[in-house]
């Protein structure tokens, strides 16, 4: 148990891409393992591995198996059910082209595969100017017709567009249809989960000439009609700390680190994932400073507390919270409107329920002291 009381700095795992640039490189300061185009950095997951520490050279999908209180937490331990695995998958993506028009199943339709659902949330650190991101279709629009659409050459007069710029954030409920379009470098955190559903690839050919695979009808089926993607608006919890996105999978939130900056003790309900997005800082805990550059995640076990951010940097980071009394309570605390609060969903609606037990909590009368 001792070994694990550490931050653990990430070694990701670098995927080329078709699509890919190499501003993982220029704007991350990320070193590349090639010149190839790169698509993707995965942070976490269970293919991540540990790159300090007496943990050295294990993944996290090893770690997780081995140490699931210590390293997971509660809530953590609940979301690796029954798969055993790391729950959450962060990812940094670098976008030259646009990709693929996708659909990711829900929770309901992948049990019949052995795997967990794929809700996303995407955070822009770069955008091209007049980039989008594609977020759904349009209202009313049907399988019947994406599917004659798709015959007749006319489908992406049904797509919806929405125009981001650095610091959006968005969050993509499974069932979606979506893709990210080309000039655009973003982090994602997602259900570690691998199903995806490619419905259109706008004639892209790989580099042996060949159509690349779709799957029309997969993908039709695990849509779910009228979904789309949201913009959410930043809501601050206190001058250094705003929740971006939350749902029942995941929170994520962006901090700003002016010096010290503790982080908050989940009492060994859940990890952190911290992302280093701008700037620099360092993490100490457990006896130990990791120096956190640009680019680099580290990965704060359940089971360590009392940690520290020291230095200068904006830091993405990402949980497994109760969304009544961790991210609800506090919000309306901090003043917030409600139904704001409950847009950091989006189409998943998950605050809405939190909202209701947070509201009635605060309506019960209080008991004499």
């Amino acid at each position: 148990m001792d070994d694990i009381g550490y931050p653990l700095l990430l070694q990701p795992r670098y995927d080329e891409k078709l699509w890919g640039g190499r501003r993982l490189e220029t704007v991350l300061g990320k070193t590349l393992p090639t010149d190839a185009p790169v698509g993707e950095s995965l942070e976490s997951g269970d293919s991540a591995t540990v790159a300090n520490g007496p943990l050295a050279g294990q993944t996290l999908g090893e770690l997780a198996a081995r140490y699931p209180a210590a390293l997971l937490g509660q809530r953590g331990e609940r979301a690796s059910e029954p798969f055993h695995d790391f729950p959450l998958l962060v990812k940094f993506i670098d976008a030259t082209d646009i990709l693929s028009l996708q659909v990711h199943p829900d929770d309901d339709a992948a049990a019949p595969l052995g795997k967990r659902g794929k809700t996303e949330a995407w955070h822009i650190i770069h955008a091209d100017p007049g980039a989008t991101l594609i977020t759904g279709l349009h209202a009313g629009v049907t399988a019947q017709q994406v599917r004659e659409a798709i015959a007749q050459g006319t489908f992406e007069d049904l797509i919806l567009r929405e125009p981001v710029r650095s610091g959006d954030t968005l969050i993509v409920p499974a069932g979606t249809m979506h893709a990210i379009d080309a000039g655009i470098l973003l982090y994602e955190i997602q259900e570690n989960s691998d199903i995806t559903y490619r419905l259109y690839d706008w004639g892209r050919v790989d580099s042996q000439g060949r159509p690349r695979e779709v799957h029309v009808d997969d993908a039709l089926r695990a849509m779910v009609p009228g979904r789309r993607a949201v913009k959410t608006v930043p809501l601050a919890r206190d001058e250094r700390r705003s929740v971006l996105a939350a749902c029942r999978y995941f929170t994520l939130e962006r901090w700003s680190v002016q010096g010290d900056l503790p982080v908050p003790d989940t009492g060994g309900a859940s990890f952190w994932l911290l992302s280093t997005i701008a700037g620099e800082c360092a993490v100490r805990a457990g006896g130990e400073t990791v120096p956190l550059a640009a680019g680099q995640t580290v990965l704060l076990p359940a089971c360590l507390s009392g940690a520290t951010l020291t230095g200068e940097a904006t830091v993405l980071a990402g949980w497994i919270a109760d969304l009544a009394h961790d991210v609800v309570g506090p919000l309306l605390d901090a003043g917030h409107d409600p139904e704001q609060i409950g847009l950091l969903g989006g189409a998943t609606g998950d605050l809405l329920g939190a909202l209701a037990l947070a509201q009635r909590e605060r309506a019960r009368p209080r008991g004499r002291s």
